[in-house]
């Protein structure tokens, strides 16, 4: 009897760690994300903490394409927005004279295509240099509300007039357009109209609206009395104030994101239907004494040329801060379907990034010491702009996923 009540008590206890254990391994999988679908949208939580913290990318610079002095077709203004292909060619469109300069894979100076102008294959506001589903380059330009694509060779094929203000154009597998247009405009006093970020057909027509944000400017207020509070009005407007990101992957996902909250949607770019909504719990992050000196030494250097001389001082004086930044600043995608998500750029020469993997489960969060305004990764390479001595340079990086225990 007494060996029978041992052994079930023996029973009981196993029963009892092994119930311990599938609730402990139940709840850190809860800790990490949850997910539920509300009419047909997947919706992913993700906590506060990570699920592989060990994880980071680690880079290496591979190539560096610039110079400070001698061939022109090396140097680069100081607005420039860059591509590169599967091929490893890299497009660099220099807004300072509307021209995209191509390299290839070593480096080595291509040709120059387009010009400053309003004639076939030429412009007065060019964009980065994209890709449609035949391999052309497409090329918007919101100046003269034209979309122009050539091929890689920069032939020119034609030119596609947009109805009204295009802007930030992405073209999908069907050749509809994503992108930014006006809406709404009123023009009194002051003006105001809408943003509006949204699907389009190839005839412009609008399928899909992904968000609308209003707009006012010109209203005279304060920003009258001065051209340092004028200057000032301006600066605050946009201090630390959230902005649009948008990527379109391989299979013609559009990945959305406007940072008032911790959030990124997934849309179906042919149809504009909603698929995802990926969520990170989050800490605020204050806005610094750091972030603010960074805020106004890249201000002072758009607006030099505007600011009277000893104006500067003044003008930051002036310039009202949100206590808070955006939960995030931006993102790309990882060839693999990670997203790469720059939470914080300013960090003493340090960017803090969140990873996800492609079904939008939050991995890791690391820092590192390369440029990420512009980064973009293709084949196995990362690609990006970075500012040395004040000279603008091309630079490209080999990189490793370390530390990667995810599934």
């Amino acid at each position: 009897m007494r060996r029978k009540a041992h052994l079930l008590l023996i029973s009981i206890l196993l029963l009892s760690a092994q119930f311990l254990f599938i609730s402990c391994t139940d709840q850190n999988a809860e800790a990490w994300s949850t997910i539920e679908v509300v009419d047909g949208v997947t919706i992913l939580k993700n906590s506060i903490e990570p699920m592989n913290p060990e994880l980071e990318i680690l880079f290496e610079e591979d190539l560096r394409i610039g110079t400070e002095h001698g061939d022109e077709n090396y140097m680069f203004g100081s607005r420039l927005l860059i591509n590169a292909d599967q091929e490893g060619h890299i497009y660099v469109s220099d807004k300072d004279v509307n021209t995209v300069k191509t390299y290839n894979a070593n480096g080595e100076f291509l040709q120059t295509i387009g010009g400053p102008g309003q004639g076939p294959g030429e412009f007065q506001d060019i964009s980065e240099a994209r890709f449609d589903a035949d391999g052309n380059i497409y090329l918007n330009d919101p100046g003269i509300q034209r979309i122009t694509f050539m091929s890689r060779e920069g032939d020119y094929l034609q030119g596609i007039r947009a109805p009204f203000l295009f802007e930030k154009v992405l073209v999908n597998a069907k050749g509809f357009y994503i992108a930014r247009s006006a809406d709404n405009v009123e023009l009194k006093k002051g003006k105001k109209w809408d943003y509006y970020y949204g699907l389009f057909d190839d005839e412009f027509a609008p399928i899909a609206e992904f968000l609308r944000l209003p707009q006012e400017s010109g209203s005279g207020g304060k920003g009258a009395f001065s051209i340092a509070q004028a200057l000032a009005d301006d600066m605050s407007s946009r201090a630390f104030a959230p902005t649009v990101s948008y990527v379109l992957d391989k299979n013609d996902l559009l990945y959305f994101g406007y940072p008032i909250g911790y959030e990124i949607k997934v849309y179906s770019s042919l149809d504009g239907e909603l698929k995802k909504i990926i969520r990170r719990e989050y800490e605020p992050v204050e806005v610094s004494g750091m972030h603010k000196e960074f805020f106004e030494q890249n201000q002072s250097d758009l607006f030099r040329s505007k600011m009277p001389a000893g104006m500067e001082k003044e003008v930051f004086e002036l310039v009202e801060y949100p206590e808070y930044k955006p939960p995030y600043e931006r993102f790309t995608l990882l060839e693999n379907g990670w997203i790469f998500v720059v939470v914080d750029s300013m960090r003493g020469g340090l960017r803090l990034i969140d990873i996800f993997n492609q079904e939008g489960e939050y991995l890791a969060q690391f820092e590192t010491d390369i440029p990420t305004e512009q980064l973009i990764f293709r084949d196995g390479k990362a690609y990006t702009v970075a500012v040395i001595d004040d000279y603008q340079y091309i630079m490209r990086y080999r990189y490793e996923i370390s530390g990667n225990n995810s599934h």
